[in-house]
């Protein structure tokens, strides 16, 4: 374990921990941590590339991965204690909600047949193997936690069928991408409010040989490293 390459990134690490220590109140931070120390020792050529290009730029990248990571251990450890398997969680995807909005904000309830909006190889949508009523529920009541902005243009978007032009005049901004880049930012708010986008875990950059290093050292593991608490059941 290089600690003299994580430390300067160490401020990264304690905030993504704590974000999802939040989220995620059964796993213990230190685990978290541990799981994202990992990312460093798996990815010492990207690290290395990232860096090069900047501060600013690198830090945007590594909340990214890190988020990914740290969203992926605490998926996996939640799962193992409440007896399911990561694979059995369904992430809804922009174009399934976008397709769905006009409905649910139009409140047409009568669709009551089945629907299955899965991908091959990825689970079939949630509550009864793919109901399209129970997926605009969950819809509906993400939309109602949003802000009144993104309400809004979500609203004009997908209820009202307004393009971007008519909702950037009507909402006095300053073009018709101005209103195009809120109502993508609103939709992505939205999927987060139904749980997030599905976790990607990216690999490391080869290096000039064309291969992917490995820094991890025996002996420069903690005694706790890659260790998982068990949660109790009262954090459950």
């Amino acid at each position: 374990m290089d600690w003299q390459r994580i430390e300067p990134w160490d401020f990264v690490i304690t905030h993504v921990a704590s974000e999802y220590k939040r989220k995620f109140n059964m796993v213990e931070i230190e685990d978290i941590k541990l799981a994202l120390y990992e990312w460093f020792n798996e990815h010492p050529n990207k690290l290395d590339e990232w860096e090069k290009i900047g501060e600013k730029d690198a830090k945007n990248l590594l909340y990214r991965s890190l988020r990914n990571q740290a969203l992926d251990f605490c998926q996996e450890f939640k799962a193992k204690n409440l007896g399911y398997e990561t694979s059995d969680l369904y992430y809804y995807e922009p174009e399934i909600v976008e397709a769905l909005l006009p409905a649910v904000l139009r409140g047409e309830w009568g669709v009551t047949h089945k629907l299955n909006l899965g991908r091959p190889g990825r689970p079939s949508a949630p509550a009864e193997g793919g109901n399209l009523s129970a997926m605009m529920i969950e819809i509906e009541s993400a939309y109602r936690r949003l802000s009144t902005e993104d309400k809004r243009i979500l609203f004009l978007r997908y209820a009202e069928s307004m393009d971007y032009k008519e909702i950037s005049n009507f909402l006095s901004l300053n073009s018709d991408d101005a209103a195009r880049m809120r109502g993508n930012r609103a939709v992505k708010r939205l999927v987060f409010k139904l749980g997030g986008f599905r976790p990607y875990l990216d690999k490391d950059t080869p290096d000039s040989k064309g291969e992917v290093e490995n820094n991890i050292v025996e002996g420069d593991k903690p005694s706790n490293y890659g260790e998982r608490n068990e949660a109790s059941s009262d954090e459950l």
